[in-house]
């Protein structure tokens, strides 16, 4: 695995490019969050203009993992719309794809996305591995539980949307409520990858993520602690393993208006790592 640690920058900063790292989809914007330089594998926000489609029995050679933030995708009938989720295998049959008013998608592919003509061959589509559609906020709270992974995250609570029977990697909305904070440095075992979609996460040592922030957290990198007085919600995913918090012993004061001090290791992003505009009320 070759991405390099950022913790964190702002998605609104980085610009949109045509098509996917390593080309194709060129009709397509993209904004390209994170890339392994060796598999192709990305984090990308997607923007579908509105009118796109494709038709015609495809698959891709990759996994498609999304969330869709803004407007609705639709493939082979199935409507996807805001904070809708799927996680499409590779070799998962395409019959049809489109966004009928344009839709802007969180989209994580699992290599280069090349997209072949007709059924996948036999073997190549897992279906231990798919996840349809999970579409949350029609849902309400209905799946939401409180936060499994860790005894000091009270008040913190969790929407499975996938976890890899092979793996243990999970993705989930982990939201918080507001005054909730956690007074020590903690890490991982494994990547954390991280997308803000609402309220404020003030990191002592990175800053104050807000709506758009992004990061892609290394394993062994100790950050913290963290504290919110708004509240939040984000999507995660482990990459490599089940998710597993590993703590500081240390208790530290959160710093609640915490200075910009990003950890991007990315030549290609060091550009975008630019303080996130937070909004005021007044």
């Amino acid at each position: 695995m070759s991405r390099p640690h950022c913790m964190f920058i702002q998605a609104q900063d980085v610009p949109w490019s045509k098509g996917f790292p390593g080309g194709g989809w060129d009709d397509l914007e993209v904004k390209v969050l994170s890339l392994d330089a060796d598999t192709g594998a990305c984090s990308t926000i997607v923007r579908y203009p509105e009118g796109w489609e494709r038709n015609g029995n495809r698959y891709l050679t990759c996994h498609e993992e999304f969330l869709v933030l803004e407007g609705t995708l639709v493939i082979n009938s199935v409507a996807y719309g805001p904070y809708a989720y799927a996680n499409l295998p590779a070799g998962y049959a395409r019959q049809s794809v489109s966004a009928p008013k344009g839709a802007v998608v969180l989209t994580m592919l699992s290599a280069r996305p090349f997209e072949a003509d007709g059924i996948s061959p036999e073997g190549v589509f897992d279906e231990k591995l798919l996840v349809e559609q999970i579409d949350v906020a029609p849902d309400g709270l209905e799946g939401w539980t409180e936060n499994p992974y860790s005894r000091y995250l009270m008040g913190t609570g969790v929407r499975p949307l996938r976890e890899d029977p092979y793996t243990g990697e999970i993705s989930i909305l982990y939201a918080a409520l507001p005054f909730r904070f956690m007074e020590k440095e903690w890490t991982h075992p494994t990547v954390q990858e991280m997308f803000v979609l609402s309220g404020e996460y003030a990191i002592n040592d990175a800053g104050v993520m807000c709506p758009g922030s992004y990061a892609w957290w290394e394993p062994e990198n100790l950050h913290g602690p963290y504290g919110s007085h708004t509240g939040f919600m984000m999507f995660i995913r482990t990459v490599g393993g089940k998710l597993a918090n590993k703590f500081g012993k240390e208790g530290i004061a959160v710093d609640y208006e915490a200075p910009y001090k990003p950890v991007v290791e990315s030549d290609a992003l060091k550009p975008y790592a630019k303080p996130p505009v937070r909004r005021t009320l007044y």
